[in-house]
């Protein structure tokens, strides 16, 4: 397999000409003709922490692949803020309906760290899963779980307290992305993230983490959140005062 490497707009050293496709189940269920000649049409890039891999608004013609690194799925609101809408990161495929046709992204993608992505041009799978009953079921079902993920965290950012809000965030990273049986978060997230994340002010996702650390309830580490007390965080999350 021949994959093409290109630099993002803050390129790194070169990747490694190695497949990473093998834990993605929407490529592994195209019919291996197909699949081989899309891997060769593969662009591996790298991208800094707080590079864009696309804006909410532009078309899509890659599908994206995370390889490795965590990235923000960020929206505009109708009042112009910015929100974190949920995290992303190895083995996922951040891409929705918009995907298959002309639309434009629904979100902004941006690295929270140093990322690696494998984009996959759209046109022939968008033929492929038009033709090939196998290919359009897997895209299905990846695309449900993936809606399902993402509505369960839109949720959590809807509730009504801002320590609800960020109790949940934490949680939810956790489940998805962490160790429970230590805690850790293994996501650089700055108090701008969190505070996007949350609904609020940097000044009040500040004092609201300090709380918890004094209360020993959260560690924040330079690249990692822990969670020392998830009984008491998951009763913030819940809207107790804790």
């Amino acid at each position: 397999m021949a994959i093409a490497l290109h630099h993002s707009k803050s390129p790194l050293e070169s990747v490694p000409a190695e497949s990473p496709f093998a834990r993605f189940p929407i490529i592994a269920a195209l019919p291996e003709r197909v699949r081989m000649a899309v891997e060769d049409r593969a662009v591996v890039r790298k991208y800094t922490r707080n590079t864009p891999v696309f804006w909410q608004g532009d078309k899509l013609r890659n599908l994206p692949l995370i390889i490795d690194g965590h990235l923000k799925l960020m929206r505009n609101t109708e009042g112009g803020r910015e929100v974190v809408v949920d995290v992303v990161g190895p083995g996922e495929t951040p891409c929705w309906p918009e995907t298959l046709t002309d639309a434009s992204a629904q979100f902004t993608l941006i690295a929270l760290e140093e990322v690696r992505i494998a984009q996959l041009p759209i046109t022939p799978l968008r033929h492929c899963i038009s033709s090939d009953p196998r290919s359009a079921v897997a895209w299905a079902n990846h695309m449900s779980r993936q809606q399902r993920a993402l509505l369960d965290q839109v949720a959590s950012t809807r509730a009504p307290s801002v320590p609800a809000r960020l109790g949940g965030l934490l949680l939810h990273l956790l489940g998805r992305y962490g160790d429970k049986r230590n805690g850790i978060i293994p996501i650089r997230l700055t108090r701008q993230d969190l505070a996007d994340a949350a609904g609020t002010t940097v000044e009040t996702a500040i004092r609201l983490m300090r709380k918890w650390e004094k209360a020993g309830v959260v560690e924040t580490r330079r690249d990692s959140i822990r969670v020392l007390d998830f009984t008491r965080l998951q009763s913030a999350a819940d809207g107790a005062d804790i």
